[in-house]
């Protein structure tokens, strides 16, 4: 064979690799959400019927754990990563999204805006610039934080499901003095429809769930309860006080091999924001994994407030 034909095999050859390795993850990703439906409802159900309060509070570890999980799926879903034939990826992306207990389309619109607004002036959560109040703030991050972020996700949800186009539209033109603000600016009116259909066929979901489960409201409260507040003190880990840059705005963390898979590597932050186009089963692996920060330690100092914004900031990061 002559060297133009040697290229062109190997060529070929890395394109069937490529195409097995993509089909993989496709299976991949079917089954561990899957696997996510059933553990959903298996610990539902098991919490629902538990009375002993270590047993109860060990369900609930493993709830946010798997829904963290559920959340990264979505993530995945947002990017068209959750499978590549369309109609399955918004299938899938939608049933997380229910489990989650919000729209899917909210979500990945705020979501694919928050990759041009990290670190701007909308999602600079951690700094108090000087025609900002500082009370307001730090009441705001805080609220954030122990739970309000994954309600803001619920109820917006369901808002948008009940507000009129007329009313939405004149929403649209606010202020953009937050990151919500601002996403509410990218939504069209395809979106708000999809919102709504999303939203209805959801409860459907969730009132057959319950009626063929049998689970109890204090259950579910409980669950979404402990979930909003380990999901929300999550968002903002990867962010607070990095680079003002909305790439390079944030971290890797790493964490127990246990953790990464029920997060499906979304602790790798960094890798996905410098290349969003990267599937969840390659991040750990193309990460440079001195590049990163100890998880448990980042997420405990999330409890420190927002501080002033210095005159002339100089962001660095440090690695640990």
């Amino acid at each position: 064979m002559t060297d133009s034909q040697n290229a062109m095999a190997h060529s070929a050859a890395t394109a069937r690799e490529l195409e097995h390795a993509q089909a993989n993850f496709d299976r991949i990703n079917i089954a561990v959400l899957s696997a996510q439906l059933m553990a959903w409802a298996a610990l539902l159900v098991a919490m629902t019927h538990t009375n002993h309060w270590f047993l109860l509070l060990l369900e609930l570890y493993f709830f946010c754990l798997m829904m963290q999980g559920v959340f990264s799926m979505m993530h995945e879903g947002f990017h068209d990563h959750a499978h590549r034939r369309k109609s399955v990826n918004n299938v899938m992306c939608w049933l997380a999204s229910t489990l989650f207990g919000a729209s899917a389309t909210f979500i990945k619109v705020n979501h694919i805006g928050h990759h041009y607004r990290n670190r701007t002036d909308a999602e600079m959560v951690d700094y108090v610039k000087p025609d900002e109040s500082r009370v307001k703030k730090t009441i705001a991050y805080y609220l954030g934080i122990v739970g309000g972020i994954w309600i803001g996700a619920s109820l917006g949800s369901l808002i948008i499901t009940l507000i009129p186009d007329v009313w939405l539209q004149k929403l649209q033109k606010s202020s953009e003095s937050n990151t919500y603000a601002a996403a509410l600016g990218d939504f069209t009116e395809p979106d708000f429809h999809r919102i709504r259909i999303e939203v209805v066929a959801g409860l459907f979901f969730w009132i057959a769930a319950w009626w063929l489960l049998g689970f109890s409201a204090t259950t579910v409260l409980l669950a979404y309860g402990a979930f909003a507040f380990s999901w929300s003190s999550l968002q903002w880990i990867y962010h607070v006080r990095t680079p003002l840059d909305v790439v390079e705005g944030t971290y890797n963390l790493r964490s127990s091999r246990l953790v990464r898979w029920f997060f499906l590597n979304f602790n790798y932050n960094l890798t996905h924001h410098r290349d969003p186009g990267l599937r969840w089963q390659l991040l750990h692996k193309v990460s440079n994994l001195e590049e990163t920060r100890p998880f448990w330690r980042t997420w405990l100092s999330i409890a420190k407030p927002p501080s002033p914004i210095p005159d002339e900031p100089q962001f660095q990061k440090t690695y640990y």
